[in-house]
């Protein structure tokens, strides 16, 4: 072989090698930081009939203002801890809750105290975060009678 056709053959290999780490490079930074995901635009919601009136215990059930987070269901089954003013879930050490999960960003969501309870948000995770097995786009109200699943862990609040 020449030498003209072993130094080009050289430089391709090391282009390749280039691609490769690069490559590698960007799948690491998408799974620390996640993806970014357009925010879709609200639509609103077409009007529901009247639904049935809540009995007795479901009504209560709303108005009991929830004080412990508790797993259900995950590899953390059965943890509690106490509501605060703000709890952050998410797999970073910065977070008051950390999940120990897959599918679970690197700060995922977080559930806070607003004036009439308290509310969960998701903060733009890849994976999204379901309340009552609907996928978050905005706050929503966050009760005992809800279930929230973050990755394939379920957690419910208690009174």
């Amino acid at each position: 072989m020449s030498e003209l056709l072993v130094l080009a053959l050289k430089f391709a290999f090391l282009a390749l090698l280039w691609v490769f780490i690069l490559f590698t490079g960007a799948v690491i930074r998408s799974d620390l930081f996640g993806r970014r995901v357009p925010a879709a635009p609200l639509q609103s919601a077409p009007a529901a009939s009247t639904p049935a009136k809540p009995g007795w215990r479901e009504r209560r059930a709303g108005r009991r203002t929830p004080t412990t987070l508790r797993i259900t269901k995950g590899k953390q089954a059965g943890l509690t801890m106490s509501l605060g003013n703000q709890l952050k879930i998410g797999r970073s050490t910065d977070c008051q809750l950390i999940l120990d999960d897959d599918y679970v960003s690197t700060r995922h969501a977080r559930i806070y105290r607003s004036g009439e309870g308290y509310l969960v948000e998701d903060l733009g995770s890849t994976n999204g975060t379901y309340l009552n097995n609907e996928r978050l786009s905005s706050p929503a109200p966050f009760t005992t009678a809800d279930t929230l699943r973050i990755g394939r862990t379920l957690l419910v609040v208690e009174a």
